[in-house]
Parts: structure tokens; C-alpha cells; sequence
């Protein structure tokens, strides 16, 4: 399905004018399957049933990135799952890693639904600061390798999304804004150092001056929106410099690329309202092929299992 698709099934709407409507509609059709989102950065959202299970985008790292870089898994425990999982379905499609993960003692299955939880939510945070193009569902296609299950609902994912701009939106850093920066520390950083957390120190150390959000995030296996929300208080703190991110043609961004939130945290004071006009995980394509923006519903409370991930990045 491409464009405007008219989905496969006749309880299907003939219509979605944006990813947001078409995760809804998808949801009422218990659709399994994928979401191809085309654009900067893009990426692609699983679904199984209808439920939302991974974000996988260029723009967000992704669990495998945020189990590693953050030292929660080793190299070698990552290696030998990765092996007992190709090796457990001889008929070409790949054993759930997170399972055997969980089988094999690296972490703990608690743990592991916090860091993909966190995952999806950042992956749609990412996709929502980029420019909107088109979409393509696809059935026929492999699940995530670690996903989150059962899922997160379309409608509540795309109010998280909403909340997320709109706080940063509200803290004065418009997010699509502060994602165009290269950060470094200040002048008085030096000195401050020793007073600041553990996490922003951390921070000030990976930020050389080339580095964007996004880049900070995948070398600190962190979500961006976190990164983001430390970048703000820091700033207000006069630890940072931002340098506008106008890197010469051909020069390439020095986060690694490894496939595709750690978690997030949140503000302390209560959750502000959507902001009108704000719009979010907008990749949409009109009938003619035009992409156009689409917009997110209203914020709502976060969910047990991202409330504990918010909790644990504090």
C-alpha cells in the first residue's frame, strides 16, 4: 500500500491523511506489518495487531544501541544471542532476540520492556522533528528483531509525541531547533563540572563541538529527547555552546551508525497542554503523491512501563 492506500480489508477506511490516521486505522484493522515512513530522517514503524511494537529510524538510537552504549549488555552477551536466535529457526526467520536475551541471563524481562518501551517513544519523538514525505504499509514483512509487547496504542504514542514537543517547545528550545545545533561545552563548563550531575557530565565530555542531540545520543546510548531535555537545563546552567549544525556537503555525522529512549526523563512540573498548531510524527501523502504535514492528538499521562523508564533515567 502506497500514497493513500485503501487497506487491504473491507472494514478498512477508503483514506489516512496522515501516519497518526493511518496507525489508527491500522490498529482497527489489527494490522501486522510495517509502516514505511520516507523523509529526513524516516524510518519504519512495526505493528503487530495494530499495536505499535518498534520505532526504527536513522534519527534515534535504537535498543540495540541503547542496550550496548549505555553497558547494560556486552558485546560478547549481544554476540552469543544473536547467534542462538539464527540458530533457533533453521527456516530463515530469526528467534525473538529479546526472548533470548531474557533465556540467556543478559538482562532481566523487566528491564528489557523498559529500554523498548523508551525505544518507541524516542523513535517517534525522532521521527516528529523531521521533514514529513510519504508512507508505505507493507504486510509482508519480517518483524522487529527486539520489539516491545504487547505494544503501544497509535493514539497513545502520538499524544506522548505531542507532549514531548510541546515541553521542550515550552522550556524555550523548540526541538526541530535545538536538533540543527552542534553542541560544546561553554567557557565556565571547566568550572562547573564538579558541581553537575553524573549524566551531564557525561554529556560535556561527548559534546566536542561537533556533535548534534542526535549524535550525543547515539555516542551516550541515551534516548534524544533525554539528551534533548539535559541539553535544555544545561543551558540554562551556561555549560553549553550551541554552533549551528552547517556541516560542509559530504561531511558525514560521527554518531555511529548502528541500527536503530537511555530513557527519558520528565520535567518536574506538571504536564503542559498540546500545543496548537504542533505536528508531529507528520509523514503524509496526499492523493496526487504530495507530502503534507499531519498533526498528533492532545497529551496524556505516560504509560506504567515509560513512567518507570522515565523514572530510572533519573
Amino acid at each position: 500500500m502506497t500514497g493513500e492506500p485503501g487497506l487491504d480489508t473491507p472494514s478498512a477506511p477508503p483514506a489516512a491523511h496522515s501516519v497518526p490516521d493511518l496507525l489508527l486505522t491500522l490498529r482497527q484493522a489489527r494490522f501486522t506489518g510495517s509502516v514505511l515512513v520516507s523523509g529526513t530522517p524516516g524510518g519504519t514503524i512495526r505493528l503487530e495487531q495494530g499495536l505499535v511494537t518498534a520505532v526504527e529510524t536513522p534519527g534515534a538510537p535504537a535498543v540495540e544501541t541503547l542496550l550496548l552504549k549505555s553497558g547494560r549488555i556486552g558485546e560478547a552477551q549481544w554476540a552469543a544471542a544473536e547467534a542462538a536466535a539464527g540458530s533457533a529457526s533453521p527456516g530463515g526467520r530469526p528467534a525473538d532476540l529479546g526472548a533470548v536475551l531474557v533465556a540467556q541471563g543478559a538482562i532481566g524481562a523487566a528491564e528489557l520492556e523498559t529500554v523498548c518501551a523508551a525505544a518507541v517513544f524516542d523513535g517517534a519523538f525522532a521521527l516528529a522533528l523531521g521533514r514529513p514525505g510519504s508512507w508505505q504499509a507493507a504486510e509482508a514483512d519480517l518483524p522487529a528483531r527486539i520489539a516491545l509487547r504487547p505494544g503501544v496504542e497509535p493514539g497513545r504514542l502520538s499524544e506522548e509525541t505531542a507532549r514531548r514537543v510541546s515541553l521542550l517547545t515550552r522550556l524555550g528550545s523548540p526541538p526541530r531547533e535545538l536538533a540543527a545545533v552542534r553542541i560544546r561545552p561553554s567557557a565556565q563548563a571547566g568550572t562547573a563540572a564538579a558541581r553537575t550531575s553524573a549524566r551531564h557530565r557525561d554529556i560535556l565530555v561527548a559534546a566536542t563541538g561537533r556533535r548534534t542531540a542526535r549524535d550525543l545520543a547515539f555516542a551516550l546510548g541515551r534516548g534524544v529527547f533525554a539528551v534533548m531535555l539535559d541539553l535544555v537545563r544545561m543551558d540554562a546552567g551556561h555549560l553549553l555552546h550551541r554552533e549551528p549544525a552547517t556541516a560542509a556537503p559530504g561531511v558525514p555525522s560521527v554518531a555511529p551508525r548502528t541500527p536503530p529512549s537511555g530513557p527519558p526523563p520528565i520535567s518536574d512540573g506538571p504536564l503542559p497542554r498540546r500545543v496548537r498548531g504542533e505536528q508531529p510524527l507528520g509523514a503524509t501523502a496526499a492523493r496526487t503523491g504530495t507530502p503534507a504535514r499531519g498533526a498528533l492528538s492532545a497529551p496524556a499521562e505516560p504509560t506504567a512501563a515509560h513512567e518507570k523508564s522515565e523514572k530510572n533515567a533519573r
